[in-house]
């Protein structure tokens, strides 16, 4: 079994936050399940204390949160889907091209 390290509710905020600054600067989207979520910052996404964090920030105004219905056979459930509020831009970051070790250009990352 894994050892999860515990953390506080402000630094778990932090790695929410940080969760979607990944999956922007990857060109995945803004908007993840809590199910997604809970996988990236390495934790249960059926933990009460997870979705009370998430509850809390979307009270916060921190998240946005919005209902989507899916459906699997004859069963109706709702999917809750989370975003940032603010929008976040990633870094732009510069790295220089060297060539028989001089440095001949750079590129810019998003």
């Amino acid at each position: 079994m894994r050892e999860v390290r515990s953390m506080s509710r402000a630094g778990r905020r932090n790695q929410v936050l940080m969760a979607f600054a990944i999956q922007i600067k990857n060109g995945l989207g803004d908007e993840m399940t809590s199910y997604e979520i809970a996988r990236k910052i390495d934790l249960r996404p059926t933990s009460p204390n997870f979705r009370d964090l998430l509850s809390q920030m979307v009270m916060d105004g921190i998240l946005k949160c919005r209902e989507v219905e899916s459906s699997k056979g004859f069963e109706k459930k709702a999917k809750f889907i989370y975003s940032p509020a603010q929008a976040i831009v990633p870094e732009k970051r510069t790295v220089g091209i060297r060539a028989n070790g001089r440095q001949i250009g750079q590129l810019e990352l998003f």
